[in-house]
């Protein structure tokens, strides 16, 4: 279900109230826009446990920036060893 087209974008307080934005960006909500403003910017974002960093491109204008730092770790499948009967 695609969003509503008379709700506006939701960007989080902190990042309005920045205007010179030169350096990194640190993102703690994750359900933030990426607009064109944010274009070649440096961000960090966070996942509850520790920074990921990208780059914005204008292929991730208009997504949202937890789609770009992974929340879960992959599995690890481990072998199972068989003992030989002598």
């Amino acid at each position: 279900m695609s969003r509503s087209s008379w709700k506006p974008l939701f960007l989080d307080n902190e990042f309005l109230k920045q205007k010179n934005i030169k350096e990194d960006l640190y993102i703690y909500n994750r359900a933030s826009v990426i607009t064109k403003q944010m274009l070649g910017l440096r961000v960090h974002i966070y996942n509850g446990m520790k920074f990921y960093f990208i780059i914005v491109s204008s292929d991730m204008l208009g997504h949202r920036f937890g789609e770009f730092s992974p929340t879960r770790k992959k599995p690890i499948i481990k072998k199972k060893i068989i003992k030989k009967k002598k």
